[in-house]
């Protein structure tokens, strides 16, 4: 057990240090999202939310290694379309293993509670970052979609 501490309090401040940093910009709650708050997080993933999606949550955490979080709903057809530009050919299969990759509950940004989530992730911007995508389908014909992007 006194091996197993050092390691435990290593993971925590690793856990801890993009608040410790830097500014953690508070996650706004579901109907908190403004237009802004969700153009400047698609702005720092590098991406462009479809048209026909609704934006449920938008954050950015500011510190040593920046960090961006998005939950969106859209039409499957939507979501088909962008995910053909998210996500590379050789890419890994989207997995609940992978589930991980999207981090703690914590507020609105709820991964841990969505059943069915898939997620995989990718490369980006040359491999100098990293952005996790989940989704799982929902009622109605949508899907709810999980944007998990970091610096490495």
């Amino acid at each position: 057990m006194r091996r197993a501490l050092p390691a435990m309090l290593a993971l925590l401040a690793a856990a801890c240090s993009n608040a410790a940093d830097g500014n953690a910009t508070p996650l706004p709650s579901n109907n908190e999202v403004s237009m802004q708050d969700a153009q400047s997080v698609a702005r720092q993933i590098g991406v462009t939310f479809p048209a026909g999606a609704t934006v449920e949550h938008a954050g950015q955490i500011e510190g040593r290694d920046n960090a961006a979080q998005a939950i969106l709903l859209m039409p499957k057809a939507d979501w088909a379309a962008w995910r053909a530009t998210l996500v590379p050919g050789n890419a890994p299969p989207f997995s609940a293993d992978a589930n991980f990759h999207l981090g703690p509950d914590d507020g609105n940004w709820t991964p841990g509670k969505t059943p069915d989530l898939t997620t995989v992730q990718v490369p980006w911007r040359e491999g100098n970052e990293s952005l996790n995508i989940g989704y799982a389908p929902t009622s109605g014909g949508k899907v709810r979609v999980f944007l998990f992007w970091h610096q490495l």
